[in-house]
């Protein structure tokens, strides 16, 4: 009777024995070598593609999007710009037929790329930015039909008329700001959001 409490303790021994042989051993065991090496080639053949397949799709999407991202700015800038000259003609009388249509060609171009772009936002920000930058870029046409062939010729006619532009620009700037913000998500690129209070110097 007095022996058993030994021998249950045996295994016990053994097994801790074991364990220190393994740690302090400067070989390592023939069995753990085989069981390491199957489980770094499971994981070369089964997880590593699936990585790379992920890497691969967002490489693709980003570079999709940083793409259109550059070349979305090129034609607002476009915009923009021409606008800007279109209103002034539009006060001293000057014949802006060609830079309408130019500005209404823009429109539709910018339109058909923000729509390229809607399978790649995965919030509804993205979609509703662009439909607001769209919204806002024929409310500013909207403004040039609505004066084209008027005499504005006194002051208060030409601060009116400013006053329209001025608003239709303003009401393009905020969803435009947002537009680029849900493109720099996609990309990955950790934009810095429009409401950001930036650290000063």
């Amino acid at each position: 009777m007095s022996e058993t409490p030994e021998r249950s303790d045996q295994p016990r021994t053994r097994k801790r024995e074991a364990i220190k042989t393994f740690l302090v051993a400067d070989r390592t065991p023939m069995w753990f070598t085989l069981f390491a090496l199957l489980l770094g080639g499971s994981g070369t053949y089964f997880l590593a593609p699936r990585v790379n397949a992920e890497f691969e799709a967002q490489k693709f999407k980003s570079d999709f999007v940083i793409r259109n991202y550059g070349d979305l700015r090129t034609k607002m800038e476009d915009f923009q710009g021409l606008y800007v000259v279109t209103a002034q003609k539009l006060v001293t009388g000057e014949d802006v037929r060609a830079d309408v249509f130019k500005l209404q060609e823009l429109t539709a171009r910018v339109g058909a790329q923000n729509l390229s772009l809607l399978p790649m936002f995965t919030t509804e920000s993205g979609p509703k930015a662009t439909a607001e930058v769209n919204t806002a870029m024929l409310g500013m046409m909207a403004v040039l039909f609505a004066n084209a062939g008027k005499t504005i010729e006194s002051e208060a006619e030409t601060k009116a008329y400013q006053a329209q532009v001025n608003e239709a620009n303003q009401k393009l700037v905020r969803p435009l700001l947002e537009l680029y913000v849900r493109i720099g998500d996609v990309a990955r690129l950790r934009p810095t959001e429009k409401n950001t209070e930036l650290p000063k110097n």
